[in-house]
């Protein structure tokens, strides 16, 4: 594996993406979306506790799925995929402000834009980009947290959101993992390095059974990328 961009060749994206219901929830409050087209990849997962988490969920994936296309450039793809999980946020916000008394309706969310040459990681709150290269896994989104594991950013709990956004350059073999927070309650950041170490192909499937195997009850979401080239 070379540590440059692979000059002269065209990128190529496979990816595999599953989810499960906690064992104790009535509703799963995660949502994804795939779309090799637009190399969007993201996971978002509503607020447990919280009113409709799924509906909050559901709409950020739905409108990004709306508004991301592959005809559009890098840099539009970003302030498209931006836009659409700000202006989810200020629906969810102002629906609560309507009824005075409910609770919120929020959500997390991670994306990646992956293109020719780089990504961009675009997050609010919890859930997870990590990316596998060279057999070390790195943690590229940062989360929202503070004390006692409260978040302190998502989508729909403020008037105004901050998107928090990081760019990395993407090499052949990258292997890009986005995850709702249920899948590392169930197993360490080492375990899920050695599973891709060991297959790096291996099945989304098996990141989940091992994450509820490991104990999590909470709602698992986890999407796969990789990335290679083709000779042009």
């Amino acid at each position: 594996m070379t540590d440059e961009h692979p000059a002269g060749r065209s990128q190529f994206l496979e990816a595999e993406a599953a989810t499960s219901r906690g064992r104790k929830h009535t509703v799963n409050e995660d949502a994804y979306t795939v779309n090799l087209d637009a190399g969007l990849f993201a996971v978002a997962d509503g607020m447990g506790g919280h009113r409709d988490g799924h509906v909050a969920s559901g709409a950020i994936i739905a409108l990004l799925e709306r508004t991301l296309t592959g005809e559009a450039s890098f840099e539009q793809r970003i302030e498209m995929a931006t836009q659409a999980i700000q202006t989810v946020n200020k629906a969810l916000h102002d629906q609560t402000i309507a009824v005075p008394g409910t609770d919120i309706s929020g959500s997390t969310v991670v994306a990646v834009i992956i293109d020719e040459n780089y990504a961009c990681c675009l997050w609010a709150g919890d859930s997870r980009l990590y990316l596998f290269r060279n057999n070390w896994l790195y943690l590229i989104s940062e989360d929202h947290v503070g004390e006692g594991g409260i978040l302190t950013r998502a989508v729909g709990s403020a008037p105004r959101l901050e998107v928090d956004r990081r760019v990395i350059e993407v090499r052949d073999r990258d292997v890009f993992l986005l995850c709702s927070d249920g899948l590392l309650k169930g197993m360490s950041e080492t375990a899920v390095a050695d599973l891709l170490e060991s297959d790096g192909h291996a099945p989304v499937d098996r990141l989940l059974a091992k994450s509820i195997a490991g104990g999590s009850a909470d709602d698992v979401t986890a999407i796969l990328v990789w990335v290679g080239y083709h000779e042009r």
